[in-house]
């Protein structure tokens, strides 16, 4: 019997976390800026490394986030957009979109199931 309950307990774990994006979730705030939202299901993993251009990095995985081409979708574009980021559209770099908050530059990078946030460091001017 409590072979029976674990298999049940694991297999709602593993069934309840699908992590697919959904406007209707909501956001948080992502982990290297309080300012920036992320969807609030999506799964944080193993960041790039930082570089002289990128002062900290974050790394989400959430199924459907972005289409083929890595554009996100439009109730998450206008997310940023209400947490006061303004999109840098001259900057804009096929599936690579910069935002600009006071003296903040954040670099989104889309991909189809996975996302990764940048916050520049002070050297780069977009």
């Amino acid at each position: 019997m409590k072979r029976m309950a674990g298999i049940l307990i694991l297999g709602m774990l593993l069934s309840g976390c699908s992590y697919t994006y959904s406007h209707d979730d909501g956001y948080r705030m992502a982990v290297i800026n309080e300012g920036f939202p992320v969807p609030k299901n999506a799964y944080e993993v193993r960041p790039e490394d930082c570089t002289t251009e990128i002062a900290k990095s974050a790394k989400y995985k959430m199924k459907n986030i972005g289409d083929e081409e890595g554009t996100p979708s439009d109730d998450y574009l206008h997310e940023i957009e209400k947490w006061g980021w303004e999109e840098i559209e001259e900057a804009r770099v096929g599936n690579v979109h910069y935002f600009k908050k006071n003296k903040k530059i954040i670099s989104l990078i889309i991909q189809r199931d996975i996302f990764d946030v940048f916050e520049m460091s002070d050297e780069v001017k977009l």
